[in-house]
């Protein structure tokens, strides 16, 4: 191994120096987004933005206009923010105003959230979902060593997506910050670090054995160059101090006042004031040039009282801003009604300040670990652009929820990578660090225990079960349409009419789809959940693993000439054995396990237009089961796909065809 040369002081870790002590490169892939579903679009406007012919979504073009008016859509992406901002650097690279993040600190309580069942509204702990699981273990598998190296690469893709001006706001705690605040000396320099912000988290904490308690988190600021944009903001008075700081009203405009003294230290002339010439005490000088006291006296903001000048002083916003934000507006409470169930969530007072500081109106927001959506939520307020992004499909969801509540909330698309990480993960993770074989031997452990038989000489067709064909996906990533459509063509190639396809987790809304565009080409489609009972070694012995279908739902459409009407009949979760016992008792009936669902009455084979939706909310559990009634403008055959997220964020999809008369 080639030596290191230290030149200037860092943090070094293990894996962070090539074998010829040069720094890592940071993985780079450009993949195509796709768009999975449009909110608050008509579909109108959508087919402006379309190339010519249709694929299953939408590919994100990335020629929008620079402003809502003129076409952008604000950004929720699901998927390995790595990936994401890798991907999001062709389009955006240096045309963002302001990242903030606030990244997983050291516990797996960052991947776990509390939400509610049904319309009493109890609550449940979502644990980690797979691909949470594998993301945590990736981020501290070896500890301090494997995180540094995870934020250090996304990092340098942050700094590169910021625009000349730009900041970035990392949120961390007493478990990482000093760490980190080296790694951001290194990749934005010493000379950009603008501040450290000391953020109160709570009002109280418990005495502690030894020690103090931890009431706090830190903020570090760090601007891309020396030409930062940057807004002064102001601690509010409260009313006893204004009113002691500034007793008088002006009663034509209402606004607060002080007469404040006329007087600097150091010597200096006498000066007129109105017919009176009067001499400064001494070692003292008046504050006002003659010519700006004259200006002052005609105008009222100069009088003299008891032979002493005095100025006319307007309240100003509040206290310039310091270092330390404490106070109850900048603690979340549980019992807030802005509380979401996040452990890690911050609250919007936090982000208003931060977004009103360092990013400009219509400016662009960016947050790649976005949780329940604050960041978000708060630019859309504020009318600021933003793309948000997130492994969590329930992170994406709620944050969906949360923006719709948002009065008049711009319209805005959910996102995730086309081909996502299957391609990617095998390529750098088997190919290049592992023996094949590894690969190999997962697929027949899993065949194994499907009861399928291992063949070869195919390339996505990776076994057989009776006069079925069977396709397993990958461990770390979800299944994806592209994969499905390149399984049914060599299902085809094979003259076979029926494919199992056993995954651990599915991109966003490919079920009832694919399993009718297989239909439409002869081709039965199985789609089955791989259990998590696969890694525990007894379950296994005991032949305890069974696979099952995704969810099933059911949907009753009622069409009277031009109008049509949908009711959801039924829900079934996948596997009733994948939801634990003390979540199970609280399910009453088969709709408390929707949290939303939302339907395109037009549907084209292309992206969800979100036309009408229904979703539960903390203050209001009930969900309605009947759509309104929706209006075709033409006679004509028509094909609506319904759309259902369960409690856990997962998504399922129904198709169906009408003909309006």
């Amino acid at each position: 191994m080639a030596k290191i040369e230290v030149e200037k002081t860092e943090l070094v870790w293990p894996g962070k120096f090539d074998e010829n002590g040069q720094i890592k490169e940071t993985n780079r892939i450009n993949l195509p987004f796709q768009i999975i579903e449009t909110i608050n679009t008509s579909r109108a406007e959508s087919e402006k933005r379309k190339k010519i012919g249709r694929s299953l979504y939408d590919f994100f073009e990335p020629e929008e206009g620079e402003t809502i008016e003129d076409g952008w859509k604000n950004k929720l992406i699901w998927g390995d923010n790595e990936l994401v901002m890798s991907s999001l650097l062709k389009k955006f690279a240096g045309k963002i105003d302001l990242i903030y993040i606030d990244p997983p600190f050291a516990t797996g309580a960052d991947f776990n959230f509390k939400t509610e069942i049904g319309e009493s509204g109890e609550d449940i702990l979502k644990t980690q979902s797979i691909i949470e699981e594998k993301a945590y273990r990736d981020t501290w598998g070896l500890g301090i060593q494997s995180y540094l190296e995870m934020l250090h690469d996304r990092l340098i893709l942050m700094k590169e997506l910021l625009k000349y001006n730009g900041s970035i706001y990392v949120h961390l705690d007493w478990h990482v910050g000093h760490y980190v605040k080296i790694i951001l000396d290194e990749i934005f320099g010493k000379e950009n670090f603008v501040n450290e912000i000391i953020r109160q988290k709570t009002m109280s904490c418990k005495a502690q054995t030894m020690g103090f308690g931890n009431m706090h988190d830190t903020l570090y600021i760090y601007s891309k160059t020396e030409k930062t944009y940057f807004v002064q903001q102001y601690d509010e008075r409260n009313e006893k101090t204004r009113k002691l700081r500034f007793p008088e009203i002006e009663k034509n405009t209402g606004r607060r006042y002080v007469w404040d003294n006329f007087t600097q230290a150091g010597q200096g002339p006498p000066r007129k004031f109105g017919d009176r010439i009067i001499k400064p005490p001494k070692g003292k000088h008046w504050i006002w040039t003659q010519e700006k006291i004259d200006e002052g006296w005609k105008n009222g903001f100069i009088e003299i009282k008891g032979n002493m000048p005095r100025v006319k002083r307007y309240e100003t916003p509040g206290v310039p801003a310091g270092d330390i934000w404490v106070g109850k507006e900048w603690v979340i409470h549980s019992q807030s009604s802005e509380s979401l169930g996040y452990d890690t969530q911050k609250p919007e007072y936090l982000l208003k300040r931060i977004i009103s500081t360092s990013c400009p109106e219509n400016g662009i927001v960016a947050d790649f670990f976005c949780g329940s959506g604050t960041t978000m939520a708060v630019a859309e307020m504020l009318g600021r652009r933003w793309i948000g992004c997130d492994l969590s499909k329930w992170a994406i969801h709620i944050s969906r929820k949360r923006l719709l509540e948002i009065d008049n909330c711009k319209p805005f698309e959910i996102l995730n990578l086309g081909k996502y990480e299957r391609q990617y993960w095998q390529d750098i993770k088997f190919n290049k660090n592992q023996d094949k074989t590894v690969i190999f031997q997962y697929i027949a452990f899993i065949l194994k225990l499907y009861g399928a038989q291992p063949i070869s000489g195919t390339k996505y067709i990776h076994g057989k079960k009776g006069n079925s064909v069977v396709h397993i996906g990958s461990v770390d990533s979800p299944v994806t349409i592209d994969e499905i459509n390149l399984c049914i063509d060599e299902c085809l190639a094979m003259k076979q009419q029926e494919l199992h396809i056993l995954g651990w987790e599915w991109e966003m809304g490919l079920n009832e789809l694919m399993i009718n565009e297989a239909k439409s080409k002869g081709i039965k489609l199985l789609l089955f959940n791989i259990p998590r009972e696969v890694m525990d070694p007894q379950a296994v012995e005991r032949g305890d693993v069974k696979f099952y279908e995704l969810a099933y739902v059911d949907v009753n459409l009622h069409i009277v000439d031009k109008k049509a009407k949908a009711t959801l009949k039924d829900f079934a979760m996948s596997n009733i054995e994948f939801i634990p016992d003390d979540i199970r008792d609280k399910i009453k009936k088969w709709s408390d396990y929707i949290d939303y669902w939302a339907i395109d009455w037009n549907f084209q084979n292309d992206t969800f237009m979100n036309g009408w939706m229904a979703y539960r909310t903390k203050q209001n559990r009930k969900l309605e089961l009947e759509s309104d009634v929706h209006k075709y403008e033409k006679p004509g055959k028509y094909n609506i796909l319904v759309k259902v997220i369960d409690i856990f964020g997962n998504d399922t999809s129904i198709l169906k065809e009408i003909e309006a008369k």
